[in-house]
């Protein structure tokens, strides 16, 4: 999987419009020896973390399941994974404070070609809950070898995050397991869904956890 993550082979999403139903067919205080990690605050599992365009709900096992309203297509949602929080960059190619950003199926990460926050993402073995440590190689970031200003999302490379089928015009959430390093943090991510529960297209969904 980590070779085809590198093999950058869906350019410019932006630019890929698809019809989906619906639409129209156009603790104690460490000692100097110990080094610790911020973690995002866990409230209480079930406890709902409502932003503007994004729901997050935490587990009891520490990890959290987020639901994105990226219906908007002229709108890009960003998420900080390490403050689990919606955030509103003012300059988001220059902003450190985003780690993933959602507008309808894309998915961009804030690094390479999309952003200057050095974020990276690569493919883990495992199911979900296997995956305990992050990947030692393999991480990539967006790009644009060819420089038409749309970027090659690292999420949408290989077989990307979703299937598509042109019969029925839905998309199915793959069961690959990602893992997101932003700066001395990892993450592991699955989409589960690019619906909600009422069938709407341009909600993606996703768990995730600090590894």
């Amino acid at each position: 999987m980590l070779a085809a993550l590198a093999a950058i082979g869906c350019g410019g999403q932006d630019g890929t419009f698809l019809v989906e139903p619906g639409e129209s067919s156009e603790s104690a205080a460490p000692t100097e020896s110990v080094s610790t990690v911020v973690l995002p605050a866990t409230p209480a599992a079930g406890a709902v973390i409502q932003s503007e365009h994004i729901r997050t709900v935490p587990a009891v096992d520490g990890s959290f399941s987020s639901e994105v309203d990226a219906t908007d297509a002229s709108l890009w949602v960003y998420f900080s994974l390490r403050e689990n929080a919606e955030v509103t960059p003012g300059a988001p190619e220059v902003s450190p404070d985003w780690d993933l950003a959602f507008q309808r199926s894309n998915v961009k990460v804030n690094g390479g070609a999309s952003g200057s926050g050095e974020v990276l993402v690569a493919v883990a073995s495992g199911s979900f809950e296997s995956v305990t440590t992050p990947p030692g190689e393999g991480y990539l970031a967006d790009t644009d070898e060819d420089r038409d200003g749309s970027p090659d999302y690292v999420f949408a490379a290989g077989d990307g995050w979703y299937s598509y089928d042109p019969a029925s015009h839905l998309l199915t959430a793959r069961e690959t397991v990602f893992v997101v390093k932003t700066g001395d943090q990892h993450f592991k991510l699955q989409f589960t869904s690019y619906y909600d529960a009422a069938g709407t297209p341009g909600m993606p969904q996703f768990r995730w956890a600090p590894l």
